[in-house]
């Protein structure tokens, strides 16, 4: 019997011993076997990128052979980081080839607008990409790509007594590209604060001696939120470069002080942000005020400065309210001296003024033409849809008196509503909204984004949720597309599904790979009788880093879409890209895939994309 008991005993404990060990290898196990199948995925990424840089070799177009070595090493970078070094640099010398067939492009180009618009730049694109990996390697770049005459232009632009020439009246292509190459050169040292904060202070100072730029707040912004002190002492040192520059030759700096000032009294900005927002000082904003007011009452006419006298004064009240009685002195008699179409221009100005409430648009549009209308309606329209108070949004809507602009207004508010509230979680509150909403487009984007939202809570029931809602979605859709607004709803509801059920997202897309295949073709063929078409050149298609096209190609329309399938499914999505059949086409898609696949999503991301597109991943 003892025996027994202790046979049955030693069993138990066996089998307590097998079952213990059991439950510690699984989960071992498992990890392991998903490590195994993550490195083969990345190897598979890795072979993807080998491929485009390969094709790439075979691009007629430098800048496209750019494009493709500046993606491919901004991939590769979380491998091999030599390796993206190698190909950034391969990109910076094809950036010089393709600066020299543009200057040869320029000499022969009877086009009017080549020379103020210069859409083979591709710098802008590249640089930054490379700057958020290495900001030295992106400034020694910078410098060695620069064009031979936009150096020269930098060279006399930091000259003490430089006067900017040109205006809203006689543009400068050349002190454009100035402007540009100066913002990005500070853009840069935004991109630094994330690797070394001081570092990046130093860039900026070097740089302000050349000119200020827009791009100095979102610098201040960064380096706010981790060092309050150091961006107060940088936003002195921006003031004090205001302050002792002449504004009055300097028309940039005057603009870029005025952005200033503006940012800091906008009665439109945001008021719930999580982020610690940077705030210039009392004292910097009366120093900042005074220049520019003192700017404005100097003996000098020109259409900028009474253009910005306009459109800074309700901020210089605020600030420097001692001061406005001679402003206004001074704005009455330049007024009197500018012709009828300089006025209405001034007039205008308000429309894009973001210090413009929606009551002052509503109060000037009796005063405006039917084509100053349509932006009055437009800007009027975004800055309701901002307001967070129902009340004061709707008594402004019901005061627009174009039936049609009143609708819209409407739409876009009750929009904009949905998805504030989708943000504070109330997302049955939000589903019963969509349903009043009045156009099938907006309806299938919220619908969408909520999906979206109720996946996200990973429970069963919300998931649940989220299917039905991308049902309601697409049976608003016409599942065979007849024309480019019923593919876009239904290319929406690919978005849906890449995240909500994979499989059903690649049914919908594998037909819509041939329709795309068909329309680059076509646009090919057809750009051949078309010299204003700069979606190709020399029979290849132009890409782009972020695929903006300016015939917005349907290729480069869906790249979120592109993206989140290869996110959702890197095998399956690679087979796709092999269908495209054009080798440029075919090597930005297969990087279009890469970079799915490596971004991560946003933790709260919202993914409402109705307001133009978005990227629902990043690194």
């Amino acid at each position: 019997m003892d025996f027994s008991r202790l046979l049955c005993l030693s069993c138990l404990i066996l089998f307590s011993l097998i079952l213990t060990l059991a439950q510690d290898n699984s989960p071992t196990e498992s990890k392991t076997e998903k490590e195994k199948q993550q490195k083969k995925l990345e190897l598979r990424v890795l072979e993807m990128l080998d491929q485009a840089v390969s094709d790439a070799g075979t691009l007629k177009l430098a800048q496209n052979r750019a494009i493709v070595y500046a993606i491919a090493g901004d991939l590769y970078w979380k491998f091999d980081e030599k390796r993206a070094r190698e190909l950034f640099r391969n990109s910076a010398n094809d950036i010089l080839v393709a600066n020299a067939e543009a200057e040869k492009e320029k000499k022969n180009d009877d086009d009017p607008y080549a020379a103020v618009f210069d859409f083979g730049d591709i710098r802008n694109e590249i640089l930054p990409l490379i700057a958020k990996h290495d900001a030295d390697l992106a400034l020694e770049l910078l410098a060695q790509t620069r064009p031979a005459k936009i150096a020269e232009a930098l060279t006399k632009a930091m000259q003490p007594n430089a006067k900017q020439e040109g205006g809203m009246l006689n543009f400068n292509p050349e002190q454009f590209r100035v402007r540009q190459e100066i913002a990005l050169e500070q853009r840069f040292a935004v991109l630094a604060a994330e690797q070394n904060p001081d570092k990046a202070i130093k860039l900026i100072k070097d740089s302000l001696s050349k000119g200020i730029s827009w791009n100095v707040l979102p610098l201040l912004q960064k380096l706010n939120q981790k060092e309050e002190k150091k961006a107060a002492a940088l936003a002195d040192e921006v003031v004090k470069k205001i302050t002792d520059t002449d504004l009055t030759k300097r028309r940039e700096d005057l603009g870029a002080a005025i952005r200033f000032l503006q940012y800091a009294t906008n009665p439109n900005a945001p008021k719930n942000t999580k982020e610690k927002q940077f705030k210039f000082t009392d004292s910097q904003l009366k120093d900042l005020a005074s220049k520019i007011a003192d700017t404005f009452l100097q003996p000098i006419n020109s259409l900028e400065l009474t253009m910005g006298m306009t459109q800074v004064m309700p901020s210089l009240e605020k600030i420097v309210p001692e001061k406005m009685p001679l402003l206004k002195q001074r704005q009455t008699e330049v007024m009197k001296n500018l012709p009828p179409e300089l006025k209405r221009m001034q007039q205008q100005e308000k429309l894009w003024n973001p210090n413009s409430t929606p009551e002052e648009l509503l109060a000037d549009l009796p005063k405006l033409n039917e084509y100053e209308k349509v932006s009055a309606y437009r800007s009027l329209t975004n800055k309701i849809a901002q307001i967070e108070d129902e009340s004061r949004a709707k008594k402004l809507i019901e005061q627009i008196p174009d039936e049609k602009a009143r609708q819209n207004a409407n739409e876009q508010y009750e929009s904009a509503k949905i998805s504030r509230i989708a943000k504070e979680g109330k997302l049955d509150e939000a589903k019963k909204l969509i349903g009043n909403l009045g156009k099938k487009k907006t309806q299938i984007q919220k619908l969408v984004a909520l999906a979206m939202e109720f996946h996200k809570k990973e429970t069963e029931k919300d998931r649940e949720v989220a299917l039905n809602l991308m049902k309601d979605a697409k049976s608003l859709a016409n599942e065979y597309p007849e024309d480019e607004d019923e593919l876009n709803d239904l290319m929406e509801i690919v978005k849906g599904y890449a995240i909500i059920k994979p499989d059903e997202a690649f049914r919908i897309f594998d037909p819509i790979v041939d329709q795309i295949n068909d329309f680059v073709q076509a646009t090919a063929i057809l750009s051949k009788y078309n010299k204003r078409n700069r979606a190709f050149k020399k029979g290849e298609l132009v890409l782009r880093v972020n695929g903006y096209s300016w015939d917005s190609l349907l290729l480069f329309r869906y790249i979120t879409q592109i993206q989140m399938l290869g996110k959702a499914d890197l095998n399956r999505m690679s087979s796709f890209s092999d269908r495209f059949q054009r080798t440029d086409s075919r090597t930005i898609v297969k990087l279009f895939v890469a970079q799915g696949f490596l971004k991560e999503e946003k933790k709260g991301e919202n993914n409402d994309n109705s307001g133009g597109a978005s990227y629902y991943f990043e690194f």
